[in-house]
């Protein structure tokens, strides 16, 4: 069997979620693991976006957290909360196994969504 016998999946049905990319400024506050900073949760200042971002030298744990950040902006979605109250949301919960925490304080801002995946890129 080769990969071309593969059967094709097509997705039926998804949860809504954000979008997830913006033009606009965005708002975002670290995801902290373990003591160390993972990625990034964003929210567009002026429109209805929302993400995380993963911090590449973090490596698997950054990673294994989008899933676990992605289930939740869907969660915040389907229950009316704006991106930035979601953003919010989740300043000093208790840390998750999967997702990390957001630490308490006010969040960052850049002027653009590619600047935080610069930053994200940057270490």
């Amino acid at each position: 069997m080769s990969l071309k016998d593969q059967p094709a999946f097509q997705t039926v049905r998804a949860p809504d979620t954000y979008p997830r990319t913006t033009s606009a400024a965005v708002r975002y506050v670290p995801i902290v693991k373990d003591g160390t900073v993972i990625g990034y949760l964003w929210a567009a200042t002026t429109d209805d976006a929302a993400q995380y971002v993963p911090r590449e030298q973090a490596g698997d744990a950054a990673f294994d957290a989008a899933v676990a950040w992605t289930q939740r902006l869907r969660w915040a979605k389907a229950n009316g909360i704006t991106p930035l109250q979601a953003l919010r949301h989740w300043v000093g919960e208790s840390e998750d196994t999967r997702a990390g925490k957001v630490p308490t304080g006010a969040p960052f801002e850049a002027p653009s969504l590619g600047v935080l995946v610069e930053l994200a890129a940057a270490g």
